[in-house]
């Protein structure tokens, strides 16, 4: 296993630290090889009561060695749910967009209870876990300026087994419990396949309204959405990735779902945007205007104010959502769209077909409705 790109490298050997750039707190990181697999773990933090420091970090790194020759386990012995789920994370910052870590985050202190997040991770059972998501199921919330009372979504319930479900296949792996359980949690049903699309001309005025976006960045930005990409594909797009002799663009393997190095052309439309930019040989494309750092996501305030002019109800996700109906609609080949989304399976794109299918239906019973009134 590589050192990771955001790890700095100290002078004592196997130690490493990352900094966070908003905090400007250091996580130290010790590197072990146990069974001839490079092990990280986090041996403590600037900020943390010992004020850790490299010389501090190798004192411990040190201490994890010796106590593993004597054919202990370097792992905590009984860590908390809190305890592990922010290591966890913590390592797993690099692979995983900005977003998602912010909302893994934001999902476990908002439902996994106080107890829970400080009860030892060998003491807890699946009937836990069961109850978070019974809660959630049973739970509502108010939702925008009228105070509308709705009930958490299957969807978003089901964020309990994304988050815990590789948390815990890594705790077995570290042996720090016997089995995953989250898999067998029981979760309410629901459809997973969200139902959007907006009339022609409706679908005309949000490109219009994108088109005048003053600001360069944001609007070449919405247009990538108008090309199926998702916005965490967008957001990190980096110059490197941007071939303008062959006018091409590269979504990276660690920046799309299916783990492969996507190609896709780039449009007159596009290219004319990207003249607007300032050009620059490496770094992101679209970098926060604050900070110089990753975009979390897209500016929602100027969002916000598109879709209260359109009168519409759409998420950034949507716009694929849009491009698939449409496309279907006109009677475009499904090979093309599955290639547009860069789909690996024809089936997920057949949803559109069948959401096609669907709207015909709908309009037929209508109709056969009013025959019987």
């Amino acid at each position: 296993m590589g050192i990771r790109k955001e790890l700095t490298k100290t002078k004592f050997a196997g130690v490493y630290f990352k900094t966070d750039p908003i905090t400007k707190v250091k996580t130290y990181i010790a590197r072990i090889k146990v069974n001839g697999i490079d092990t990280e773990q986090i041996v403590g933090y600037s900020n943390d009561e010992h004020k850790t420091n490299p010389s501090i970090a190798f004192q411990r790194r040190t201490e994890l060695v010796n106590q593993y020759k004597t054919g202990k386990s370097i792992r905590k012995d009984s860590p908390t749910l809190k305890q592990f789920f922010e290591e966890y994370l913590e390592l797993r910052k690099s692979s995983i967009s900005q977003s998602w870590y912010e909302t893994n985050i934001i999902f476990f202190n908002k439902h996994i209870p106080i107890h829970l997040q400080n009860k030892r991770l060998k003491e807890i059972t699946i009937n836990d876990f069961q109850k978070v998501v019974n809660t959630l199921s049973n739970t509502t919330y108010t939702q925008g300026k009228n105070g509308t009372e709705k009930n958490y979504s299957g969807r978003y319930i089901k964020t309990v087994k994304e988050l815990f479900g590789p948390l815990y296949k890594k705790a077995v792996a570290l042996e720090l419990v016997e089995k995953n359980f989250i898999n067998n949690l029981e979760l309410p049903k629901f459809d997973n396949e969200r139902k959007f699309f907006l009339p022609e001309e409706k679908a005309k005025e949000l490109y219009q309204e994108v088109l005048s976006i003053e600001d360069n960045q944001y609007r070449l930005m919405f247009l990538f959405l108008f090309r199926g990409r998702r916005k965490g594909e967008v957001l990190s797009l980096e110059w490197q990735d941007i071939n303008f002799n062959d006018s091409s663009y590269v979504v990276r393997d660690e920046n799309n779902k299916i783990r492969k190095n996507q190609k896709y052309l780039l449009d007159e439309e596009l290219l004319e945007q990207f003249k607007l930019l300032e050009k620059k040989e490496t770094g992101l494309i679209f970098p926060s205007q604050r900070t110089g750092q990753k975009m979390s996501d897209f500016p929602r305030k100027l969002w916000a104010k598109i879709t209260e002019k359109l009168n519409i109800e759409m998420t950034f996700h949507d716009f694929r959502h849009l491009l698939g109906f449409t496309l279907v609609n006109n009677d475009v080949p499904l090979e093309i769209i599955s290639r547009t989304f860069g789909h690996t399976n024809i089936k997920t794109t057949q949803r559109y077909s069948k959401m096609k299918e669907e709207m015909a239906k709908k309009g037929s019973d209508i109709f056969v409705g009013l025959l019987k009134c």
